[in-house]
């Protein structure tokens, strides 16, 4: 043992000197990428530059935003853009250019999510132009809005080193911020982590709740009508924090965020969720996680010698929640 501790030492420096220069490598690659980007620009090829420019970001994910290298990026992806619209205006390509909310072209359109599955009708607005049909295999960029109109649905990757997958259904609404956080303007949603320690960040008109886990986790988000989100553990022990307070939650167990922290948990009967939830019914393929979560209902039952057949309902003020009971069968 003393002699392994030993060697670990001897291999310490080797080790730290093999990860700085991999660091520099990667510094190395962003500031090729920035040059190239410049020249673009300068010759007046914005497309070609502004694609150059967020492959140079997207390497930068993990640096602080106060980073030298990252700040250069981001400013000389302002210009571009900048100059990008003015070359169009001058070429006669739009009307207005001083319009801030003027859209991009779907070409421009970057990746940092992929879609899985769809059904229905499916809409994406905001920063590139609109698109009224969505297709398995697309993909979307950071700050597209989403929305699913009645009878429709859709399942998103986000394509990060950490990747996050969402599901939705039934005339929701939400908007990609970042491959790890999103928007969650209405409706109900299924998110699931499939790495260990990783962060998951959700944001209501009301509440902004960070969910992390040691291992992959899942979980059932729906936005309340207070603005409030119903949260409702289905894999991992997840950590829930937020402004109010903070909280653990087991699968099976559900809680209100609301601005002031969140409620008492409950316990909802995950064998019920499994044949009731549009969320993990409607799709042609099921989650992923799945197995895993009929393993946990089948222990939850174990656990449970009395069944309370509970649905928990909505949120309208800032304390209560409405609970329906299920009825039994007579036969």
């Amino acid at each position: 043992m003393r002699f392994l501790g030993y060697s670990f030492l001897l291999l310490y420096p080797f080790l730290s000197i093999l990860l700085a220069n991999n660091q520099s490598l990667l510094y190395l690659e962003v500031e090729e990428l920035l040059l190239e980007g410049k020249e673009l620009a300068d010759n007046e090829q914005f497309s070609e530059s502004l694609k150059v420019l967020n492959g140079a970001l997207g390497l930068l994910k993990q640096t602080p935003r106060s980073h030298p290298l990252r700040v250069e990026a981001e400013k000389l992806m302002r210009v571009t853009k900048g100059r990008f619209l003015v070359a169009r205006y001058r070429g006669g390509e739009i009307q207005n250019f001083t319009d801030p909310n003027a859209l991009r072209p779907l070409s421009e359109e970057s990746r940092e999510f992929k879609v899985l599955q769809v059904f229905g009708k499916v809409l994406t607005r905001k920063v590139w132009e609109p698109r009224d049909g969505i297709r398995v295999g697309e993909v979307l960029g950071l700050g597209r809005r989403v929305t699913t109109l009645p009878k429709g649905g859709i399942e998103l990757v986000s394509s990060s080193v950490s990747p996050t997958t969402l599901r939705t259904v039934q005339a929701s609404s939400f908007d990609l911020i970042r491959p790890n956080q999103f928007a969650l303007h209405s409706g109900s949603f299924v998110l699931h982590s499939t790495v260990k320690n990783s962060t998951i960040i959700i944001e209501s008109p009301m509440v902004e709740v960070k969910l992390s886990c040691k291992n992959p986790f899942a979980f059932m988000a729906g936005i309340t009508t207070n603005g409030g989100v119903k949260i409702i553990g289905l894999l991992g022990e997840v950590s829930l924090r937020s402004d109010g307070g903070k909280l653990e939650l087991l699968p099976g167990e559900l809680t209100f965020a609301l601005s002031d922290g969140f409620s008492r948990k409950m316990n909802v009967e995950l064998s019920t969720l499994l044949v009731t939830s549009n969320l993990l019914t409607d799709f042609e393929q099921p989650p992923v996680f799945l197995k895993k979560l009929r393993q946990q209902a089948m222990m939850q039952a174990l656990r449970t010698r009395k069944r309370f057949r509970t649905v928990v309902g909505d949120v309208k003020g800032t304390e209560n929640f409405e609970l329906k009971v299920l009825q039994e069968d007579p036969r």
